[in-house]
């Protein structure tokens, strides 16, 4: 299963929550980015339960204000 996670940071706090983002297993690229979100993470994952576990551990870290995850559809 794959998906992307939209992360919301508080200002100048980014660059961390890139930095911690990274080390999560399952995380395959995380990178900054400007607009509404700070920071988008692409997951692979083998199933929902799993995408949940990491959605809500990335929500706790230190200057995360917000997430909204993007569920890939298989065609």
């Amino acid at each position: 299963m794959k998906a992307c996670l939209l992360i919301k940071t508080q200002p100048t706090k980014f660059d961390q929550v890139r930095k911690h983002v990274r080390a999560i297993k399952g995380i395959k690229v995380a990178f900054s980015v400007l607009g509404r979100t700070d920071v988008v993470a692409n997951v692979e994952v083998t199933s929902l339960k799993e995408l949940s576990t990491l959605a809500l551990e990335m929500g706790s870290i230190d200057g995360v204000l917000a997430t909204e995850t993007l569920i890939g559809l298989e065609a």
